[in-house]
């Protein structure tokens, strides 16, 4: 075999192949019997055929067969001599090719970078831990008495208004079909608690027990059922009954009962541990960002450019969505600027996750089914009106793919965390916010 270097720049190589034709005529030769072991032709016993027979009838299918085979084995050895890691599969062309002169291909090549070695124990940085006060759940009791409420039917002839709940039948149409999932019976709906689809509850404030209302909306263009998105509908909406507000004026074993809990005692107790589950998750977002940030400043270097334009690209994507979704948020910036700007981010996000990846590698780091599994559980969950349609997503082999990669960062910087010099400091959460909540954006 015969390997010219046509060009080697940073992480670019592409390299001129030449395989021998005594080389590629063995690869047909053993193509050619492996086929020949089930092949099928009338007159003949099933795998035994002549390989005359075969070759004559077969002869394009076996010589692709084996141009594929040996462009494999011949790149995989060009790998393992030069100690060549390749970032994405090689873009091969074939120039020419025959048994008696053999094959001619060049191939171009994206390297893998050369990542840096971590020594995470030698790592220092300040972690924060917030002390739960009685602020704390003063607040919690506020939050509560706002939101918790009873509904009591409402006196005749009573309006519906903002604030209030409204017990409805509707039944969904795009153009003049009703389409699935659209309908519902019985249902109460709490007018501005923004429930249904923007434009929903708005449109049925003033309307009394008995009326009946077509209510005009328009899906979002990323609603979750694509059949949906952007899409014009009209509900037909029975008023039912209308219930007023009653709410509560004071945190007591009532309320505590109304929660589902014992008394006040379980209650507090309840409140405490969410507000340790909530101020975990702020303050390992903020380890996580400021580890990120050092990693990235300590770590320069070049990476692959088709992982960097593959990032970009489903970002810059997402970008375009919020901007038809929110003008305003990027008004003031051109196209060239914000490119510029999320280019650098797709860099520092490329170089992240080389070497996340690589530490999970080293110490073999992996996601488990099970793991996989309890996530897809946990998002239907915490979203029991799309439960359906997340069961039916991650269906697709695809998809649980794409929902690995999170869950290995999450475990990779958990293992980088319980490595590092850490030095904690104990906060309030009001001194949270003051002082260290900006430092949790743009991880």
């Amino acid at each position: 075999m015969q390997v010219t270097e046509l060009a080697n720049q940073g992480l670019s190589l592409e390299l001129k192949i030449v395989v021998p034709g005594e080389q590629l005529a063995k690869d047909v030769d053993e193509a050619l019997k492996e086929m020949a072991k089930t092949y099928k032709m009338p007159g003949f016993r099933d795998g035994h055929v002549p390989l005359s027979f075969i070759k004559k009838k077969e002869g394009t299918t076996i010589m692709t067969k084996a141009i594929e085979q040996e462009i494999d084995s011949s790149l995989q050895a060009i790998f393992k001599e030069r100690n060549i890691r390749a970032a994405t599969q090689p873009m091969v062309e074939v120039l020419s090719f025959d048994e008696t002169t053999g094959l001619t291909f060049t191939a171009k090549i994206e390297k893998f970078p050369e990542l840096p070695t971590l020594d995470w124990e030698k790592m220092e940085m300040e972690t924060i831990k917030i002390k739960i006060s009685n602020q704390d759940f003063n607040k919690a009791y506020e939050d509560i008495l706002t939101n918790l409420k009873d509904f009591d039917p409402a006196p005749a002839g009573t309006a519906a208004d903002t604030g209030d709940a409204v017990m409805i039948d509707f039944k969904g149409f795009i153009g003049d079909v009703e389409f699935e999932g659209g309908a519902g019976k019985g249902v109460r709906l709490e007018l501005g608690s923004n429930q249904f689809i923007a434009g929903f509850e708005g449109q049925l404030i003033g309307a009394k027990p008995g009326d009946e209302r077509k209510v005009k909306v328009t899906f979002p263009n990323n609603y979750h059922k694509k059949e949906l998105s952007g899409k014009e509908a009209v509900f037909e909406v029975k008023v039912n009954e209308i219930l007023k507000a009653k709410h509560f004026e004071a945190i007591n074993d009532e309320v505590a009962q109304k929660l589902g809990l014992e008394n006040l005692e379980k209650l507090n107790e309840a409140i405490k541990q969410k507000m340790d589950i909530d101020f975990q998750g702020l303050t390992r977002l903020r380890s996580k960002k400021l580890l990120f940030d050092k990693i990235d400043k300590e770590n320069k270097f070049d990476v692959p450019p088709s992982m960097l334009n593959a990032d970009f690209d489903a970002m810059w994507q997402d970008i375009q969505h919020q901007r038809e979704e929110n003008p305003d948020q990027f008004s003031g910036k051109s196209d060239e600027q914000l490119k510029e700007e999320y280019k650098a981010i797709s860099a520092r996000r490329v170089r992240l996750g080389l070497i996340l990846a690589e530490t999970a590698r080293k110490e073999k780091i992996e996601v488990s089914n099970e793991e996989l599994q309890y996530a897809i559980t946990i998002q239907a969950m915490q979203n029991p009106g799309g439960s359906a349609w997340i069961k039916e997503h991650y269906k697709n082999p695809n998809n649980i793919e794409r929902l690995r990669g999170p869950l290995l960062e999450e475990k990779v910087v958990d293992f980088i965390i319980t490595k590092i010099k850490a030095t904690e400091k104990e906060v309030t959460s009001k001194e949270f916010f003051e002082k260290y909540a900006n430092d949790i954006n743009s991880i």
